[in-house]
């Protein structure tokens, strides 16, 4: 994959969800039993995070996801059989991979998508025009872009409404929210660790860094760190090597350790200018996470959370243990 590609694409998501340590496996849970009627509590309409009211005259069954984070969501929920295209950047869980053929930069391909005759269209990124152009051609979309972890479990039990399978997804936010408070137990009166989250070092002078709101900022808090770039506005916001230095986190997290090109590992911070005297980088208190856990507001973000949390407070989640644990 193109570096700057992947970097472009990552950073807009990034924009998008502002304005708007071994982890546990997957969540998965049952489809709900199917209702007596299949078109009880049809047509339906609900509210998605652009505040737009949306009209389903039936529970959708032709469904195209343009976010892996709204893919996995579908399978997890039991009816991935229902998606009849994705995004090429859906490959989780591996059955997805076979529907994902949309590719979908510089903008989605709406005539493609149209010709594909869906139910129900679910995106991640605003975009204006596009909703436009779908609409126009009779196809219903849904757009869902949360901020915050709380946020991206709303959006899981809206996806249940929309299939029809709300007790599947009830099920899954129920164990999600329950882990998430299991970290939260384990964190009582734990000291905030100043944080640094780096998102991109393909420039390692001026690197990205995860800034206040958005869904990096949530979780950090929510994992009981102190986002040393907090004050920024940007969820994703690019800073000097000297800002960082000068902020001294005792903690770094890399979420770019799985970039296609210019990956970062622990040991090569010291090589940056400055870096070798921060505390984090003296007390071997870098580490290495799974960005893509993190990033995708889906069901796998609870173990985004659980190794955030690890890595930040160890001392309150013994070798073995999970949040939930």
């Amino acid at each position: 994959m193109n570096r700057r590609l992947f970097v472009q694409l990552l950073l807009a998501l990034l924009a998008v969800l502002a304005s708007g340590c071994a982890p546990a496996g997957p969540q998965r849970v049952a489809a709900a039993p199917r209702a007596a009627s299949p078109l009880a509590g049809f047509p339906l309409t609900v509210t998605d995070d652009s505040r737009r009211r949306v009209t389903l005259p039936a529970p959708a069954r032709r469904i195209i996801s343009l976010s892996p984070a709204h893919t996995e969501t579908l399978y997890a929920l039991g009816v991935g059989d229902r998606l009849i295209a994705a995004d090429t950047y859906s490959d989780y869980p591996p059955g997805a991979r076979a529907k994902a053929i949309l590719n979908c930069w510089p903008r989605p391909p709406a005539e493609q998508i149209a010709a594909l005759k869906p139910d129900l269209l679910v995106v991640l990124t605003p975009n204006d025009e596009f909703i436009r152009q779908m609409e126009a051609v009779q196809v219903t979309v849904l757009e869902l872009f949360p901020k915050t972890y709380e946020q991206a479990l709303e959006g899981i039990l809206l996806l249940g409404r929309v299939t029809e399978s709300e007790a599947a997804a009830r099920r899954l936010v129920e164990a999600m929210r329950a882990r998430a408070r299991a970290v939260q137990e384990r964190l009582q009166r734990a000291r905030r660790k100043r944080v640094l989250y780096e998102i991109d070092a393909s420039d390692a002078s001026r690197p990205y860094v995860a800034g206040g709101g958005g869904l990096y900022g949530d979780l950090l808090r929510l994992a009981g760190g102190e986002n040393i770039f907090a004050d920024l506005s940007s969820p994703a916001t690019q800073v000097s090597g000297e800002q960082v230095v000068a902020r001294d986190p005792e903690v770094i997290l890399l979420g770019d350790v799985q970039m296609p090109s210019y990956p970062q590992r622990p040991t090569m911070l010291r090589a940056r200018p400055g870096w070798a005297g921060i505390t984090a980088v003296r007390a071997g208190k870098v580490f290495a996470v799974n960005g893509e856990r993190i990033v995708h507001p889906g069901p796998r973000l609870i173990e985004g959370l659980e190794e955030i949390a690890r890595c930040l407070h160890p001392e309150r989640f013994p070798r073995g243990s999970h949040g939930s644990g």
